[in-house]
């Protein structure tokens, strides 16, 4: 089940974001005043339609994905379809009596407080965001209050059967495939690809004098550690286990064709000059349905969920008066 974290949603309503988002039709008339759409008797504004873009942007901007104004106005409806459905969700929840305690809501408070080392940090992120600290304990309450109506009317009807599961396994054998893997240490000599001859030529000089020492009986381990510019250094150059595509083409070549115990000649590839030491290999195999399971049935139960969100909420609308107004 989707696990609700205060500190990444602030309204606390992500989930419901990603989840009851479904397409617009405009509906050709003039707005009233400040206004991007009415459910029932409620107005949403366009001043909450700003706030919720600029959380938007702030989001992709967390997440290395910056956004100019012009990208960002191509969010606009999804997110005015997304402060519909909280509202419509919300008026539902009042209906139906389902309120939540004050404690519950210092408590989420509390913990989205808790991500900053410092007030003033929070209150940065605050003003960034365009809230006091009462818009966000309202937002937060409401999100809480949203969350205990899905859980109520929603997510107590999901269940997902160990024979769902078990088919999932059976139908779906390519998901559950691990393909070959070694285990591996290496020690490289980092040189970059552009480097002129004669820093090629002294860094190949460094790692075949260390190939000399290996060979001769000296520990592989000890000197990736005092020799290695890899960060695996420190571990003695152990990489653990690895996949063919996880590593540059050159390496996985030289370590699957190695046996354990067997160090490779020097390797070549964009990072500089290694010398690989394969300790383990793993032929390709298929996960144990027991490893799986669990993983399974939260998967099954998510799509669940979704769907019957969906459901919830177009049946919400079937007796609702929504109207939406042109950007």
């Amino acid at each position: 089940m989707t696990v609700i974290q205060p500190r990444t949603i602030f309204s606390a309503v992500a989930m419901m974001a990603i989840l009851l988002v479904v397409p617009a039709t405009i509906i050709a008339a003039e707005a009233p005043a400040g206004q991007i759409a009415r459910v029932n008797d409620t107005a949403v504004l366009r001043q909450d339609l700003d706030r919720e873009m600029k959380l938007v942007s702030l989001k992709l901007a967390r997440q290395g994905r910056p956004v100019d104004a012009e990208q960002l106005k191509r969010y606009e409806g999804q997110i005015r379809d997304t402060l519909i459905n909280r509202t419509l969700l919300l008026q539902q929840a009042q209906s139906m009596g389902i309120d939540v305690k004050d404690s519950l809501v210092a408590k989420a408070l509390d913990e989205f407080k808790a991500a900053f080392n410092e007030e003033k940090a929070y209150q940065n992120t605050l003003t960034g965001m365009g809230f006091t600290e009462e818009m966000l304990k309202g937002q937060i309450k409401n999100g809480l209050t949203i969350k205990a109506l899905i859980d109520k009317e929603v997510l107590q009807k999901v269940s997902v059967s160990d024979q769902q599961v078990r088919a999932f396994y059976d139908g779906n054998p390519n998901l559950f495939r691990k393909p070959e893997q070694v285990k591996a240490s290496h020690i490289l000599v980092q040189v970059p690809a552009d480097a002129d001859e004669a820093k090629q030529a002294e860094a190949l000089a460094t790692i075949q004098a260390l190939k000399v020492r290996i060979d001769n009986g000296e520990d592989f381990a000890t000197l990736a550690m005092e020799n290695s510019d890899g960060p695996s250094k420190t571990k003695g150059g152990d990489l653990g286990f690895f996949s063919r595509e996880q590593m540059v083409p050159p390496f996985s070549e030289a370590a699957f064709a190695l046996q354990p115990g067997q160090t490779s000649d020097v390797v070549k590839t964009r990072f500089g000059y290694h010398l690989i030491r394969v300790t383990e290999r793993q032929a390709e195999q298929t996960m144990a349905f027991n490893d799986v399971k669990e993983a399974i049935s939260a998967r099954l139960r998510q799509e669940q969920e979704g769907k019957k969100i969906d459901a919830y909420l177009e049946k919400l609308k079937e007796h609702a008066d929504i109207k939406r107004y042109p950007l």
